[in-house]
């Protein structure tokens, strides 16, 4: 089974009063033929769809034009939401979008069971989990950790995504012992490189998160919100993929 790991497609993204539009409409028409070419099975997208939480009409026509195109090469998408994105906008069209072989998980569920997305085979086999873990937002770090009290709030912050990444894995090892799993986050991981065309997140960036708090049961852990490609320090293999845009000059 091939995964593309991606992100950060800033969809709708204006750069110095330009529209990124025709730019975007390149990256789609490269990624179409080198998924054909690869043999790709599984396409990923590691939040921000989007460059505004409320796109424009163009923004959403890309979109939705851009999944009819990846329908036709019989992969399926796994979409998350970063930090641009509004979840409940993402989710909105979900239930069809399934029709499509689309898996869209736009905020964090109440039931993480729901992150927790199995691959099969051409046989009818699991033969990978991956836990589709979107943007985390103040919410849904404390409601992971509810009777937790941290004075810290960055602290809390931290606490609260390895607790997310940590219950992730225990469902995936329970539902789905035996299965190699990789997990998606949109983070800011301690030690990498900006490009500086990232939105500040979580403190101004201050609870970044250190890599060995992943732990070590995924075998992968796509990542997005930074926009240069590179490779985390990690115990396990972890990479941001970068935007597929320039975002900045």
């Amino acid at each position: 089974m091939k995964i593309l790991h991606t992100a950060d497609w800033h969809i709708g993204k204006k750069l110095h009063k330009h529209y990124l539009h025709e730019d975007f409409e390149l990256f789609i028409n490269w990624l179409i033929p080198l998924i054909k070419e690869m043999e790709i099975d599984v396409v990923l997208i590691s939040g921000d769809v989007f460059d505004l939480a409320n796109p424009s009409a163009e923004a959403r026509k890309q979109y939705f034009k851009a999944l009819l195109q990846l329908r036709k090469t019989n992969c399926q998408l796994i979409i998350t939401g970063g930090n641009h994105d509004s979840p409940s906008m993402l989710d909105a069209p979900k239930e069809i979008l399934k029709e499509l072989n689309v898996t869209i998980v736009g905020g964090l569920p109440a039931n993480l069971e729901n992150c927790i997305i199995p691959l099969y085979n051409k046989k009818g086999e699991t033969e990978l989990v991956v836990a589709a873990i979107p943007f985390l937002r103040d919410n849904d770090l404390r409601s992971i950790e509810e009777d937790v009290v941290y004075e810290d709030r960055i602290e809390a912050i931290r606490k609260g995504i390895e607790a997310t990444f940590a219950l992730a894995a225990k469902k995936c090892n329970l539902i789905y012992p035996d299965i190699p799993a990789l997990a998606m986050g949109h983070l800011y991981a301690a030690g990498i490189e900006n490009s500086d065309s990232e939105r500040d997140i979580q403190i101004g960036n201050q609870a970044a998160f250190q890599a060995n708090q992943f732990g070590d049961y995924f075998k992968y852990i796509a990542l997005g919100h930074i926009h240069k490609p590179q490779q985390v320090n990690a115990p396990i293999p972890t990479f941001y993929s970068g935007s597929p845009l320039q975002l900045s000059f």
